[in-house]
């Protein structure tokens, strides 16, 4: 009797005992919209005080989860138009909060866990299919990840008696014999590269990679924006010499989809450069530059060899060319102009000559910095902008403002007043992934700055619940700084 009423009395202390941080957190991720749950449940499962079984089990609902995201896909700039806010939107799809990345990292972290699921996982999320863009689109689709993931589960997952019957070849050729984007090549070439699979094997592998390229053609947004495939293929055909595995077929298959590609539609602005950087309101930069590693000589000059013939310039030459990016035109209105001619004066004097860095020190400065964010708190939507680009906008500004008042107390009333307006706009509705950036680089600042922790206790007090998770996690399971500057 005294052992049951000691084990009564354990189960009773047991239940009674408090959740502990890791229990709080997963509650409050499961709560959350499907992107920011699925995240959660990722970075909470990597943690090193939960078992195996737990962190398997948190894995496959971050999985299921990730179905519910805003968008299905990574996506980044095609092209890059001088002044336009590209490097934001990509940094916001680097965050790789889409529902095919997100299903990815669910598999990442199931490989050293329990392989044969991971792989299951995989089979079961089947080919990623990115639709083809218009060349009126900025954005193109980035599935990298899904062939860098895809050889890992076939180089790690089957046994050795699977290995033997020829799985992991099989489980290859279903993925990378049915490309349809330009998009896919360059990372499925590289899938194939790093196959440790027999000679044989790998040049079937090859053949049927090879097969694909003649039917892939009709969206330049993409295949312009795919350049680097031809690096990439290069890989490939490293590795067929190095197997002693003729790569005529491959170069000449590749040398077809790039005549097939460069004589067909082809978009008005295929020549956009990229932009160099460009702090808001500060030196604007109208210059373009050709863009670097121009897929035809990088063909001549690396990948041709004879028989096959270099590509030619009656071989570039479009049949057409159609439109060109529509995009819209950022701080046209009045209101947003006198924003940026408000921020200029903060750091700069007449004729445009730099306030010395000891003016930032200044209680002139202050009490400008006081009005500028009243001002910015004024600013409301407005003057034809769309709601993306005002909000794009709004927080460029509050970013190059952090990066540029010295004094931590100033650092705190900037970060405040974005706090604020992070968490009263409907943007987060509309767009998650573009919404969550700057909460996300205002939680990776607190975690790394001591000296913000006004801000941090903040972020964790905020009546958004998301917002106030990641403040959460991160004080729980912090990132390194290497995770959190790519961010920033």
């Amino acid at each position: 009797m005294r052992i049951v009423a000691a084990l009564l009395a354990c189960l009773v202390q047991a239940a009674a005992a408090p959740p502990s941080e890791i229990d709080v957190l997963i509650d409050q991720a499961r709560s959350l919209p499907g992107e920011f749950a699925a995240d959660g449940l990722i970075r909470i499962a990597g943690s090193e005080k939960l078992s195996t079984e737990r962190k398997i089990e948190l894995l496959g609902q971050a999985y299921e989860r990730a179905a519910e995201a805003q968008q299905p896909f990574k996506r980044h700039a095609g092209v890059n138009p001088p002044g336009y806010a590209a490097g934001f939107i990509n940094r916001a799809y680097d965050q790789e909060l889409d529902g095919l990345s997100l299903r990815l990292r669910a598999i990442e972290a199931m490989l050293p866990l329990d392989g044969r699921r991971a792989r299951q996982m995989l089979l079961d999320l089947g080919s990623p299919h990115p639709p083809q863009v218009a060349c009126e689109d900025l954005l193109v689709y980035d599935v990298s990840r899904y062939y860098r993931v895809l050889g890992r589960v076939a180089a790690e997952t089957f046994t050795a008696e699977e290995i033997r019957k020829g799985e992991p070849v099989r489980l290859l050729a279903r993925f990378t014999g049915t490309l349809a984007s330009a998009v896919e090549i360059g990372p499925a070439a590289l899938a194939i590269a790093g196959a440790k699979v027999k000679d044989e094997d790998f040049q079937a592998l090859v053949t049927a990679f090879t097969g694909t390229l003649r039917g892939i053609s009709g969206d330049d947004r993409s295949f312009s924006a795919s350049e680097q495939a031809a690096a990439q293929v290069q890989a490939l055909v490293v590795e067929c010499r190095r197997r002693q595995i003729s790569p005529l077929p491959l170069i000449e298959g590749f040398r077809l989809y790039l005549v097939n590609n460069l004589t067909g539609k082809r978009c008005a602005d295929d020549d956009l450069a990229e932009p160099a950087g460009q702090a808001f309101g500060l030196a604007a930069n109208s210059s373009s530059q050709q863009r670097v590693g121009n897929v035809v000589s990088y063909f001549n000059d690396v990948l041709e060899i004879p028989p096959i013939e270099p590509i030619k310039p009656d071989e570039t030459v479009a049949s057409s060319v159609e439109g060109k990016v529509k995009l819209d035109q950022p701080c046209q209105d009045a209101d947003c102009r006198a924003i940026r001619n408000q921020f200029q004066a903060l750091f700069f004097g007449e004729n445009l000559t730099p306030h010395p860095a000891s003016y930032r020190e200044t209680s002139e400065f202050r009490v400008k910095l006081r009005d500028f964010l009243s001002a910015m708190a004024a600013w409301k939507e407005g003057g034809g902008a769309t709601p993306a680009e005002y909000f794009r906008e709004k927080v460029e500004v509050f970013s190059q403002l952090f990066s540029l008042v010295s004094a931590d107390a100033d650092r705190d009333l900037v970060t405040s007043a974005e706090l604020d307006y992070l968490n009263q706009n409907r943007f987060q509705s509309e767009n998650a992934i573009e919404w969550f950036l700057p909460v996300n680089m205002l939680v990776g600042q607190a975690g790394m700055a001591p000296a913000l922790r006004g801000l941090a206790e903040r972020l964790r007090d905020t009546q958004d619940p998301i917002t106030a998770f990641y403040a959460k996690l991160e004080l729980t399971l912090p990132r390194s700084p290497g995770e959190i500057m790519p961010l920033l």
